[in-house]
C-alpha cells in the first residue's frame, strides 16, 4: 500500500520472535517502530549503565529483512517516564547544565548505535501541555531548561545522523487548543535552529469522532511551516475511552465492567469503522505530498494496547484480526490507496474563436526568438495582447529586450492549456524561462469550491509542468501562485490551499514559486485601488507588481535586457479584428 507514503507498524520486540507475526510484517510493512525497547528507561537504566539487548534484536530483525526503523524515542518528556538518575544530581534536583549534558550523551550513544538502520527518529515525545496554562507539560525537562531541552535533543540527534527525518511526536495536536501550542512550539524550535523535520501525529482515534476538518486545518498550518507529517500511531478504538476521563472520572467503576463486543463486533459497528478508516486515508492521500509515513500501533487486534487501556475490554482497532487475517477495513483502505490518482485530461476548446486563436499562437513558434514563454489564461493573455493596447505598451516597457512571448488565452482551464501545449504551441520553442499563471478558470464564478476543485487545479498544474519539462527540459519555470479573486471571496480559503500545495512543486532552482498576493491586496483580501477593475483581472498597477517580482528573476537568469528584441509579434482576440 505504500506508494504514496511509507506504511509502518509499531510492535514489541517480542512480536518479532513469533514466526506468523514476522511473516505478516515482512509482507505488509516497510518501516518498524519499536514499541518500548528503545525508550530511555529500557536502554539506559543508570547514567553509567546500558541495556541494548532487546533493541539490538529489534534492529537486527529490520536489517535482516531490509526494513527501515523509526528510532522511538530519544526523550519522553514526562516525569513518570524518566528515571530518577536523570532527574537527580547529588540528591538534589538536577541542574540545567547537567540535564542538557545527559540528554546529549544519551542521544549521541543511541543514535550512533542505530543510525545505519533508522531513517526516522522520534526525538522528543509528548512535551506539550494538555491544559490551558503553559506551552509545555510540567516535567523535570521543562522546569529545568524550558524549551532548550528540545532544541538540544534535536541538535544532538542531527549531529550523529545527518540524513534521518527528525520528528517531534505528540497526541491530539489536531485539536484546536493543542494545535495552537503545537504550531507555537514548532515555530519556536525552527527559530532556535532545531532541525525538526516532521510532526509525529499519534492518530489514536475513536469511532465516530469527526477529526477530518481539524486534521485538514492542522496539515495546512504545518505545510506553511515547512514541517512534514508522520502518522505515528494509528488505530480506531471501537469501545470508546473518552468517558473514562469525563466528569472527573466518576464513570470509571461502571466502565471497568463495560465489554460490549467480547463475543464479536456487530456488522454495523464494523462498517462505521471501515467508513472512518476510508475517510482518513482519503485525507492522507490528499496530503500525500506532506505525509511521509502512516504507522499502525500494534500489528493486529489481539495485540492492541486498546484491549487494556484504560480498562480491560475486547477491542478491534486495527486492520488485521486476532488470527492475523486482513479485515474488511484492510480491503477498503487497500482499495483507496490503489485507486489511481486523477489523470488530467487535455480538453480542446471547439469554438471558432478559440481555434483561430490557437492557430495564431502556433504561428508564433515559427517567428522570431523566444527566451521567455508566458503561459496561462486571460490574466496572462491581456498582458501583451493587441486588443489591450495599454497593457501591450506596459508589457513592452517591462520586457523589451528579453525576447518574451505571450501564449495566454482567455477562459482556459488547466485542461485547455494542457491540450494547447500538447497540440503545437511548444513546437519549435526552446525557451530559457517559462512563466505559468493558471488555474483560476477551474474554480467557480460564484460560491465556494470543494476538495475536488483543489485537486483539479494542483494536478492540472503538475501535468502542465511535466509537459514543459518534457518539451523544454533546460528551461527554468516560474510558477506563479493563483491570484486572489475578490469577485468571489468564498474562494479565498480554496486559493490559499491551492497555493500551499503549489509551494511543494518548487525546488527554488529549476522551478521557482512566486506569490505576490501581499503586493496585490489589502488586509481584507481586496485588490488595492487601481489594481483590478472586476476583482479577477489585473489592471496596469497589478501588472506593475507582477513585473517587479519577475524582473529580478529574469535578470539573474538572462542578464540585462538587450537593446533589440527578437520576440514574435503579439497576437490578440481574433473576434476583435473580424468584421
Amino acid at each position: 500500500m505504500g506508494d504514496r507514503f511509507k506504511i509502518g507498524v509499531g510492535v514489541s520486540h517480542r512480536v518479532l520472535q513469533q514466526p506468523e507475526d514476522a511473516a505478516l510484517i515482512r509482507q505488509q510493512f516497510q518501516i518498524l517502530t519499536p514499541e518500548n525497547c528503545m525508550k530511555p528507561q529500557s536502554v539506559h537504566p543508570a547514567e553509567d549503565a546500558w541495556n541494548f539487548e532487546a533493541a539490538d534484536r529489534f534492529v537486527e530483525f529490520a536489517r535482516a529483512n531490509k526494513l527501515e526503523v523509526v528510532g522511538h524515542c530519544l526523550v519522553w518528556a514526562k516525569d513518570d517516564r524518566t528515571d530518577e538518575w536523570m532527574m537527580q544530581e547529588n540528591r538534589k534536583p538536577v541542574s540545567r547544565v547537567t540535564l542538557l549534558r545527559r540528554i546529549e550523551s544519551h542521544i549521541h550513544t543511541v543514535v550512533d548505535r542505530y543510525a545505519d538502520a533508522a531513517t526516522e527518529w522520534d526525538v522528543v515525545n509528548e512535551a506539550l501541555g494538555d491544559g490551558g496554562a503553559g506551552l509545555l507539560r510540567d516535567s523535570v525537562y521543562s522546569r529545568t531548561t524550558g524549551i532548550d531541552f528540545i532544541v538540544t535533543a534535536f541538535k544532538a540527534a542531527r549531529a550523529k545522523d545527518p540524513d534521518a527525518l527528525l520528528i517531534y511526536n505528540d497526541y491530539n495536536g489536531h485539536k484546536p487548543g493543542k494545535r495552537e501550542k503545537l504550531i507555537e512550539l514548532l515555530t519556536q524550535l525552527k527559530q532556535k535552529g532545531a532541525p525538526v523535520g516532521a510532526y509525529g501525529m499519534q492518530g489514536h482515534f475513536e469511532l465516530g469522532d469527526d477529526s477530518i476538518p481539524q486534521l485538514r486545518e492542522t496539515f495546512d498550518e504545518l505545510r506553511k511551516l515547512g514541517i512534514k507529517v508522520v502518522v505515528s500511531e494509528l488505530d480506531i478504538d471501537v469501545v470508546t475511552r473518552s468517558g473514562w476521563w469525563a466528569d472527573n472520572g466518576k464513570h470509571r467503576d461502571e466502565l471497568a465492567k463495560y465489554d460490549p463486543y467480547k463475543d464479536g463486533l456487530p456488522a454495523a459497528v464494523q462498517q462505521k469503522q471501515i467508513d472512518q478508516y476510508v475517510k482518513l486515508f482519503k485525507l492522507f492521500d490528499e496530503y500525500s505530498d506532506l505525509i511521509e509515513r502512516v504507522s499502525f500501533w500494534n500489528l493486529h487486534d489481539g495485540q492492541s494496547w486498546l484491549n487494556y487501556f484504560p480498562w480491560n475490554r475486547v477491542n478491534y482497532p486495527l486492520l488485521f484480526d486476532r488470527n492475523r487475517r486482513p479485515k474488511p477495513a484492510f480491503d477498503a483502505v487497500h482499495a483507496t490507496l490503489r485507486t489511481p490518482r486523477s489523470v488530467h485530461a487535455p480538453v480542446e476548446r471547439r469554438d471558432r474563436n478559440s481555434r483561430v486563436a490557437h492557430q495564431q499562437l502556433i504561428a508564433k513558434t515559427k517567428q522570431g526568438k523566444i527566451d521567455i514563454y508566458f503561459e496561462g489564461d486571460s490574466i496572462t493573455r491581456r498582458w501583451g495582447a493587441t486588443d489591450y493596447p495599454k497593457l501591450l505598451a506596459h508589457w513592452e516597457k517591462h520586457f523589451h529586450g528579453w525576447n518574451a512571448a505571450n501564449f495566454g488565452w482567455g477562459g482556459d482551464t488547466t485542461h485547455n492549456i494542457l491540450w494547447r501545449l500538447q497540440n503545437g504551441e511548444l513546437d519549435g520553442v526552446s525557451p530559457k524561462i517559462i512563466v505559468l499563471q493558471a488555474g483560476s478558470n477551474n474554480l467557480p464564478w460564484r460560491g465556494p469550491a470543494d476538495a475536488v476543485a483543489v485537486e483539479d487545479v494542483v494536478v492540472g498544474i503538475e501535468a502542465i509542468i511535466a509537459t514543459f519539462q518534457k518539451e523544454a527540459p533546460d528551461a527554468a519555470i516560474v510558477l506563479t501562485a493563483l491570484f486572489p479573486r475578490p469577485q468571489n471571496k468564498a474562494l479565498a480559503p480554496t486559493i490559499e490551499r491551492i497555493n500551499d500545495q503549489l509551494v511543494s512543486l518548487a525546488d527554488a532552482k529549476k522551478i521557482r514559486f512566486l506569490n505576490i498576493k501581499e503586493q496585490l491586496t489589502d488586509e481584507n483580501g481586496d485588490f488595492l485601488p487601481g489594481f483590478s477593475g472586476d476583482g479577477l483581472h489585473l489592471e496596469e498597477k497589478g501588472y506593475d507588481a507582477w513585473a517587479a517580482a519577475l524582473t529580478p528573476i529574469f535578470t539573474e537568469l538572462l542578464g540585462p535586457r538587450a537593446e533589440h528584441d527578437r520576440a514574435p509579434p503579439p497576437t490578440g482576440d481574433p473576434s476583435a479584428t473580424r468584421r
